[in-house]
C-alpha cells in the first residue's frame, strides 16, 4: 500500500464517557491522524453532527443513569459505528470493552486507549457505596484481561498503565502537550510580572482546590498575591467550602476558560499550580495539567508524589510539597514570587525540557505509526526509501 492509501482506511473513535471534544482524543489523536491522512470520524454525546477540523462528528444520545449508558449506550456506540462503516474502532472507556468484543467478531480492527486507571479511580467516586468498590474492580481487572485477548492494540497512557498490560500487546502514547499551544507570542519577562499564580483545570476534591485557596491566605500580604482559577466545580458543597476559605478574597475566579485562552493567562503568572490529593489513581498519573504548565515555561508548585517529584527534580523546573499542607505550599509560592529570575529559569528549563521530547509530536507519531502497522498502510520515509 502506498501513504496515500491511508485515506481508504476509516478510524472511528468512540467515547460515551469522555466530554465532547476532549483534548487527547479530539484535539491531538483524532487531529493526528487525521492530518496523516486517514479517514477518521469521532462518535460521541452532547455535540451536533458535522465536519470539524477534517473530522466527521457522529453523535450519540446522552444517557444520564450509569446503567442504561453502559448498555443501550454502548450498543447506540456499536451500531453507529458500524453503520458508518468503521475500519479500525479506537475506544476511550472500560465499559466499551463488550462493544469492542462484538465489533471485533463484526471483522473491525480494535484498539483499546487506556488513560486512566480506572480500578484505582473508584476509590475517587464519593457516589460508590464502599462495599461496591471491591467487586467492581474485580470486575474491571476481568474487563480488561478480556481486552488484552481481544483487541488488537492496547494503548495506554502513562508508564504505570503500560506495565499493567504484556508487552507484546501495548504501546505508550503518553499525554503529553501540544507543542506551542500555551507559549504563543511573546511573554513579558518574569520580573514585570504581578506575584500571580495560576491553576486552570478540574476542580473536584482531588484536584486540591481546598489546599491552594488555602495556601493563599498564608502568603504575605506584601506581595499582593493573587491566584487566578479557572474550571467548574461538579460539587455544590465543596464550592462553597472553597469559597469560605480566608484565601478566597486573593482568588481571581474566572470559571471554565476556553483552550484559547489559556496561554494569555499563563503569560501572567509567575508559577504554576498543580496540586492534587493523593488518591490511589493520581499518585502514579501523569497529568496534562503537569505537562501544560511546564510547555508554557511557567515554574511548577506540585504535589510530591513521586513520579512528579522525579521529573521536577530532573528538570529543575519548580517545587514539589505535601498538597495536604497549606503552610508548605504557601512557601513555595511565596519563594517563586520573591525570586522571579530563578522561577523564569526554572519555567525556562521545563519547557526545554517538553521541546526536546516530551510533546505530542513526538508521541502523535508513535500513534500514527501504530496505526500503519495495524492496517498495513506504509510510513512516508518508506515510501521514499
Amino acid at each position: 500500500m502506498t501513504v496515500g492509501d491511508r485515506g481508504q482506511v476509516h478510524v472511528v473513535h468512540l467515547t460515551t464517557v469522555h466530554k465532547p471534544f476532549d483534548v487527547r482524543i479530539f484535539h491531538k489523536e483524532c487531529k493526528s491522524l487525521a492530518a496523516a491522512g486517514y479517514r477518521v470520524s469521532l462518535i460521541q454525546s452532547d455535540c451536533d453532527a458535522g465536519i470539524v477540523d477534517g473530522i466527521e462528528i457522529v453523535p450519540i444520545p446522552r444517557h444520564h443513569r450509569r446503567i442504561v449508558r453502559m448498555t443501550l449506550g454502548v450498543a447506540q456506540a456499536v451500531a453507529a459505528a458500524r453503520r458508518i462503516g468503521a475500519d479500525v474502532v479506537h475506544f476511550h472507556d472500560v465499559e466499551l470493552i463488550w462493544g469492542a468484543f462484538v465489533l471485533k467478531l463484526m471483522g473491525k480492527k480494535v484498539v483499546y486507549d487506556v488513560h486512566e486507571d480506572v480500578a484505582k479511580d473508584l476509590e475517587d467516586k464519593a457516589y460508590l457505596p464502599s462495599w461496591a468498590r471491591a467487586p467492581i474492580r474485580l470486575a474491571v481487572h476481568g474487563f480488561e484481561f478480556v481486552a488484552q485477548l481481544v483487541c488488537d492494540r492496547i494503548i495506554g497512557a502513562t508508564k504505570a498503565i503500560h506495565a499493567r498490560f504484556a508487552p507484546e500487546r501495548v504501546t505508550l502514547v503518553r499525554n503529553s502537550p501540544i507543542l506551542g499551544e500555551f507559549s504563543t507570542g511573546e511573554a513579558p519577562p518574569f520580573t514585570a510580572r504581578r506575584n500571580i499564580a495560576a491553576y486552570l483545570g478540574g476542580l473536584a476534591a482531588f484536584n486540591g482546590p481546598v489546599a491552594m485557596v488555602d495556601a493563599m491566605a498564608r502568603v504575605p500580604n506584601e506581595l499582593e498575591p493573587r491566584l487566578i482559577l479557572g474550571g467548574s466545580f461538579s460539587d455544590s458543597s465543596l464550592e462553597a467550602r472553597v469559597r469560605d476559605s480566608d484565601g478566597w478574597q486573593r482568588v481571581d475566579f474566572r470559571g471554565w476558560v476556553p483552550r484559547s485562552a489559556i496561554s494569555d493567562i499563563f503569560k501572567q503568572a509567575r508559577c504554576g499550580l498543580v496540586l492534587y490529593q493523593p488518591t490511589p489513581n493520581v499518585i502514579d498519573s501523569e497529568p496534562n495539567k503537569f505537562f501544560e504548565v511546564m510547555s508554557a515555561g511557567l515554574p511548577l508548585v506540585a504535589s510530591e508524589f513521586p513520579v512528579w517529584r522525579n521529573l521536577i527534580e530532573q528538570f529543575e523546573c519548580g517545587i514539589a510539597v505535601d498538597p495536604n499542607d497549606p503552610a508548605a505550599i504557601a512557601a513555595a509560592i511565596e519563594y517563586m514570587f520573591r525570586n522571579p529570575t530563578e522561577a523564569e529559569a526554572m519555567g525556562r528549563r521545563g519547557r526545554d525540557a517538553i521541546l526536546n521530547g516530551y510533546n505530542w509530536s513526538v508521541d502523535g507519531n508513535t500513534l500514527v505509526n501504530l496505526y500503519d502497522r495495524l492496517t498495513g498502510s506504509t510510513q512516508p520515509d518508506a515510501q521514499h526509501a
